[in-house]
């Protein structure tokens, strides 16, 4: 998954370089948010079912699952590349408002992913590595995503501060849940309690 991650970006990347500066309208965003918000939230609904299931036959799935909203976010930050900054208030509540429907999506698919953490991991050791792996990569992908859609606010707008405070709470989201998967494996309810600060 790592180096499927570093090629995507990589051919992504050059493509942006090499194709014409599409610009996307205030309503396409809105409408590229939106969605990748409905995958975060079927994603974090089949992990729930998983959880309270132990079942563990729709696992394939989640990893597909992450692969598709991977490769959908990855996507959209070349599709917004060249896009006008966005100045009528009236389009950054819209834009705002389906980057934080986003923002919903991925707070819960964390926290689900973190609560079914030693479900996960008893139905097959590897998912402790599988899933925080998966995490880590499409936190990478979101990360960039939001640098480009917070970027289109103006600076000075109180929505360029709000979307920056989402991220840096979006940010701690996919930190809890990977660190989820080393709290269900570790030896001592507190095991960083012995590392010392020096």
């Amino acid at each position: 998954m790592l180096l499927y991650t570093y090629l995507s970006a990589a051919i992504s990347f050059a493509l942006m370089a090499t194709q014409a500066r599409a610009a996307m309208k205030p309503s396409d965003i809105q409408s590229t948010c939106n969605a990748l918000a409905t995958g975060a939230f079927g994603l974090k609904d089949l992990v729930l079912v998983i959880n309270s299931t132990s079942n563990a036959g729709p696992m394939r799935d989640v990893f597909e699952e992450f692969d598709d909203l991977f490769d959908s976010v990855l996507s959209n930050i070349g599709l917004m590349t060249g896009s006008a900054r966005i100045t009528q208030a009236t389009d950054q509540q819209l834009v705002y408002e389906a980057f934080s429907n986003f923002v919903q999506g991925l707070f819960e698919l964390m926290d689900a992913l973190s609560g079914s953490a030693a479900t996960f991991i008893k139905l097959d050791e590897q998912n402790q590595f599988r899933i925080p792996t998966e995490i880590r990569a499409l936190a990478g992908v979101v990360d960039a995503y939001f640098f480009n859609l917070i970027g289109l606010f103006p600076p000075s707008s109180t929505y360029y501060a709000q979307s920056n405070n989402q991220k840096g709470q979006v940010d701690t989201h996919f930190h809890q849940a990977v660190h989820g998967y080393h709290l269900a494996t570790a030896l001592s309810p507190e095991p960083y309690a012995n590392i010392s600060s020096t």
